[in-house]
């Protein structure tokens, strides 16, 4: 017995204009976006204010002499640049300022004295430094509401963030690999949220899928790949790496059964997020041996060789390697070739993490750097380090792109049945795990094509001498230990010290706000580490924390001179 189905209209209806409310008119748009975009000028301003004054470099602070003496002339190669008191030239391209200028990145406007810091509820803020006048209740963002809210009152919640994070961006921000986004890719991002294409299919977005493989195919040049490689961006370069990691399992690893006699190398210094990529993939049980490094901090591959002898005659399976180009602590590089040599006779693959220095590739003085890398049969690398694309945005590179599309390929349900696609493309969600992934492509596409690659590799580059010309400066002071860089990484320390003494120059250098650096600990010894690496860090930037360094360490021997005295 069935009973008659009541439909009640008005309930539709009412159902109806609530929806509706979701369908945003073109002038609603636009009034949200100037209003979120309003919040976005205030950060941004943020970054480069963080005292009333601004970023403003006190006289003082611009002597490049201290009491611990004068700096000598530093020869950087061509473009020789003469210190002297109150020049910060900024490298390549930078234009030339003193006292009370800020300058600042693409897009950046300048600030200078008498700006005070704007914004709702926003106080003087460094990195790492929270408002300390909220209300309690205004330290956790808005709950989610049954009904809907106003525009102004959501802003002025999620403005806060600003106040409350790191400081990503900011030119004294100088720890881990520092996080960058340009406004070009803010906006690229907004496009692909807002046209919202499924991208990982040529059926659903032909054009979406060919922007993403333009991206792809100009990385894999980069490093020298043939036209045959293929890959895609991920979500970040773990992601990319376990992509990289199972196409190496289903090449190199007869079966499941196999997979408590795999081995995986690394080196001391390799990303910990390798492995951990070994849970995700159901390989808990493999084994991973750590490479010890030299004192170039690279892999020793006479330690890799004979680690890998060992577990052969062991009946263990040697089936990946990976390469570090940058690792994350020093930004030393591996070396590649000779890794290769081995993995080839071992019948490994191999896997070069390129994610924090593979866009310096870009740089012609450090293209000898990644010898050997166009031979290595995957590459992680990551957009968001060295493009300065938002944060999620990796991409992993398979030379015998086939292999990585083997790996990954599925076979659509019945409800896809009617997509016909030309045999020769390749969809990208056969080259990932992925399904309902995010557009990523314009947010790295749009400002390449704005700003052009060359303004990328003068950005890097730029870091790359001001890497140089932090260690040449802190070289010249006694009672610093310097290591020199190979990318944009110096590592320092107070020589003979304990770690606490060093951790105490961390606090000093960081008590102000301005500069956030962190400490590792390399072969034992603690370090304190600045990664340069953001684009709105200039010259005079550093010619600040220098000087902070040598007043830290000033008023620490006084401070350990009266204690010695009593």
């Amino acid at each position: 017995m069935s009973s008659e189905v009541v439909f009640d209209f008005d309930y539709l209806t009412r159902l109806e204009d609530s929806s509706r409310k979701l369908e945003a008119s073109p002038q609603e748009r636009f009034e949200m976006m100037l209003k979120a975009q309003r919040e976005v000028d205030t950060y941004l301003e943020q970054l480069n204010l963080d005292h009333p004054m601004g970023w403003v470099i006190p006289p003082n602070e611009t002597q490049v002499q201290s009491d611990l003496g004068q700096d000598k002339l530093v020869q950087l190669g061509p473009g020789q640049v003469q210190l002297g008191p109150g020049q910060a030239q900024s490298g390549p391209g930078q234009a030339q300022s003193g006292p009370g200028q800020a300058q600042s990145g693409p897009g950046q406007a300048q600030s200078g004295p008498g700006q005070a810091q704007s914004g709702p509820g926003q106080a003087q803020s460094g990195p790492g430094q929270a408002l300390l006048d909220q209300e309690p209740h205004e330290t956790e963002p808005l709950p989610i509401p049954e009904h809907g809210i106003g525009i102004d009152k959501v802003l002025r919640d999620f403005s806060r963030i600003g106040d409350q994070m790191e400081r990503e961006g900011h030119p004294g921000h100088m720890a881990y690999v520092p996080g960058n986004s340009t406004a070009p890719a803010a906006i690229g991002d907004f496009l692909a949220a807002s046209f919202n294409p499924y991208s990982l299919n040529v059926a659903s977005c032909r054009r979406a899928v060919k922007m993403q493989q333009v991206i792809v195919q100009w990385v894999g040049r980069l490093f020298g790949y043939p036209d045959t490689c293929a890959g895609n961006l991920t979500s970040g370069g773990t992601v990319a790496t376990m992509v990289a990691m199972a196409t190496a399992r289903d090449k190199k690893v007869p079966s499941s059964q196999d997979y408590h006699r795999c081995v995986l190398y690394v080196s001391e210094l390799t990303h910990d997020g390798v492995a951990k990529c070994l849970s995700t993939l159901g390989m808990r049980e493999a084994v991973v041996r750590k490479v010890p490094v030299d004192d170039r901090y690279r892999m020793d591959v006479n330690l890799l060789r004979k680690f890998i002898e060992n577990d052969v005659q062991s009946n263990l399976l040697p089936f990946l390697v990976v390469a570090t180009t940058g690792t994350t602590d020093v930004g030393s590089v591996d070396p590649v070739p000779a890794i290769r040599a081995v993995a080839t006779q071992y019948n490994m693959w191999l896997h070069v993490d390129a994610c924090y220095g593979g866009f310096f590739v870009l740089c012609n003085s450090a293209k000898h750097l990644f010898e050997g890398v166009e031979t290595a049969d995957s590459i992680a690398v990551d957009p968001h380090k060295g493009l300065y694309a938002p944060f999620g945005t990796g991409l992993v590179l398979v030379r015998n792109g086939a292999s990585l599309r083997d790996s990954n390929t599925r076979h659509h349900g019945s409800y896809m049945q009617d997509q016909r696609t030309n045999p020769e493309d390749w969809n990208p969600e056969d080259l990932t795990f992925e399904q309902s992934a995010h557009f990523r492509a314009p947010r790295v596409w749009l400002p390449l094509q704005l700003y052009g690659v060359a303004t990328f590799r003068d950005a890097l580059q730029e870091k790359l001498e001001l890497a140089k010309y932090l260690y040449l400066r802190l070289k010249c002071q006694p009672h610093i230990q310097v290591a020199e860089p190979v990318l944009s990484t110096v590592l320092f320390r107070i020589p003979g010290a304990s770690d606490n003494i060093n951790r105490s120059l961390l606090e000093e250098i960081s008590a102000d706000g301005r500069f956030f650096v962190s400490t590792t600990t390399v072969k034992g010894t603690l370090y304190l580490r600045a990664c340069i690496f953001c684009y709105r860090t200039h010259r005079q930037h550093l010619d600040v924390f220098i000087n902070k360094v040598k007043k830290a360490i000033v008023k620490m021997e006084l401070e350990w001179e009266f204690c010695y005295a009593g």
